[in-house]
């Protein structure tokens, strides 16, 4: 009976071995196929441009093909949904915006949150800021409000999307000012809502840096915390006491991957992320900043989340 119960304890051990061994290796061996980008954009945006071009010594890197997959809409929810059911073996990757991560949850119409996925890498960060034509009876954010206050004037907010209107939301409740947003699709639309003055500011991603140089536009703050690449001396947010949000572009995997295999993505990005090829394509759209790593990354989608909570909880209040 004590023998046959050491000799299956025997086996037990030697199938952990093997298992574990099998596991190792497979690991060691990756990726041994290639590896399939979700993009949670539309072809042919900037985020389409830089996924395809980090893929580019991203493929010779890691030696495999990307496979880039469109799946546009919620924001990058979608995307991050279809993500999120793949397994975390490191051949499924995500491109979306810190939004995707830390604002949707919060709205409660998706089936994820924030802890759902491994981040890899922030890549960039939009030029994120609210502009307006710049012969307007204002020159930054705060001489707006007050135009908007004395003159008992309504402002036409062009937005983007829900953050936005959260974030001014809380402006308003903030500061007593009026807004009436006008939801506008996409950054080229702004643009010409802008210039036609069918709007009296609004959000934009970077496509109002040319405008700006040229002198038909200014920017009247940053919504974020961080100063802008192209405007470093407007306002931010942070600085006017307003919730603070940033729109970065972040690469997240699905929850779980192996040590080894989440190093081995996160090292082969990072030096992606640097290499001239990509750096020539953000910084020449002002959206260029030092590559953030996995903590880092993780760190700053936290923040985001934080901020964007507090956004929606002074809309309730």
């Amino acid at each position: 009976m004590f023998k046959f119960l050491n000799i299956y304890k025997y086996l037990i051990l030697v199938f952990s071995i093997m298992i574990l061994s099998v596991g190792s290796s497979f690991s060691s061996d990756f990726p041994n196929k290639p590896i399939e980008m979700i993009i949670g954009f539309k072809p042919g945006g900037f985020s389409d441009a830089m996924a395809r071009k980090i893929s580019e010594p991203l493929t010779e890197k890691l030696g495999q093909t990307i496979v880039h997959k469109y799946m546009g809409g919620a924001g990058g929810g979608i995307a991050a949904t279809a993500a999120m059911s793949k397994k975390p073996d490191g051949y499924t990757l995500l491109v979306a915006t810190s939004l995707t991560f830390a604002f949707n949850p919060h709205q409660g119409k998706v089936t994820y949150n924030k802890e759902d996925f491994d981040y890899l890498l922030t890549m960039a960060r939009f030029e994120g800021a609210y502009v307006s034509l710049s012969n307007k009876p204002w020159k930054d954010f705060s001489s707006m409000i007050e135009y908007s206050k004395s003159n008992n004037y309504p402002l036409r907010f062009g937005s983007l999307g829900p953050a936005d209107r959260a974030q001014i939301d809380a402006v308003a409740k903030a500061t007593g000012a009026q807004f009436i947003p006008v939801p506008i699709k996409g950054g080229a639309n702004m643009m010409q809502s802008i210039l036609g003055d069918h709007v009296d500011f609004g959000m934009s991603g970077g496509p109002h840096v040319k405008y700006v140089k040229s002198g038909e536009m200014v920017v009247l703050a940053a919504s974020g915390s961080e100063p802008l690449n192209a405007t470093p001396d407007a306002p931010t947010f942070s600085d006017l006491g307003f919730p603070a949000v940033s729109y970065n572009s972040v690469i997240a995997a699905p929850k779980g991957l192996p040590s080894e295999i989440k190093n081995k993505l996160e090292k082969a990005l990072l030096s992606s992320a640097n290499d001239p090829r990509f750096q020539e394509l953000v910084q020449g759209r002002f959206v260029g900043i030092p590559p953030m790593n996995s903590m880092a990354t993780t760190n700053s989608i936290n923040e985001i989340s934080d901020a964007m909570k507090t956004v929606l909880e002074k809309m309730s209040n």
